[in-house]
């Protein structure tokens, strides 16, 4: 419970933080910045991890290099809020055993951004995924049948997924495919040398 209170504080902290910085700046407008904030992250962890007991949030710099070598990548740029931070979530199962990742993700879509919340099993799988909000008309990234079809895809099966993303014509499975190879290209670069 202890960790849950700590948690909670660090995410309140950090957005209220960040709605300081972008709304008393002139310098970034909300519409213009792609973060992502896990809703309800107690109840909603078992949607992914039935077996999750508890989660840590781990917050980790971006540094210029680290952004370029990204970007280099994906072959595209990130988004503004996107470029100086990651933040992604280690569930824990009984006696804190780690059961894998979650990632709550923010892609650009035609009318605004899709929020949604991916889970990767301890090798780097994805569990499963679902949409948090959006405002698309187009709302074909929601059925089951797309979502599923990540299932089971590695973290370093981006190639494919970009393929994927060339081959269908709705904007909002488009911005859902990027947005995952985004999330799986960073979390490869970043997590992959960081010491915990």
């Amino acid at each position: 419970m202890k960790n849950l209170n700590i948690v909670n504080t660090q995410l309140l902290f950090s957005s209220t933080v960040c709605f300081l910085f972008l709304f008393n700046t002139g310098l970034v407008n909300a519409q213009d910045v792609y973060l992502c904030v896990w809703r309800n992250p107690e109840r909603t962890m078992t949607k992914i991890f039935p077996e999750a007991k508890d989660y840590s949030t781990i917050n980790l710099k971006v540094t210029p290099q680290q952004c370029d070598s990204i970007e280099k990548e994906l072959g595209s740029k990130l988004l503004a809020g996107q470029r100086d931070q990651f933040q992604y979530f280690k569930m824990t199962g009984n006696a804190g055993k780690p059961v894998g990742t979650i990632i709550a993700a923010s892609q650009k879509g035609e009318f605004g951004a899709i929020e949604f919340v991916i889970g990767f099993d301890t090798s780097g799988n994805v569990v499963d995924l679902y949409i948090q909000r959006s405002r698309e008309r187009d709302q074909t990234f929601k059925d089951r049948s797309f979502l599923d079809s990540f299932k089971g895809a590695g973290i370093n099966d981006f190639e494919k997924l970009k393929t994927m993303a060339a081959n269908t014509k709705s904007s909002g499975q488009k911005a859902v495919i990027h947005g995952l190879v985004k999330e799986m290209v960073t979390y490869k670069r970043l997590v992959g040398v960081h010491k915990e």
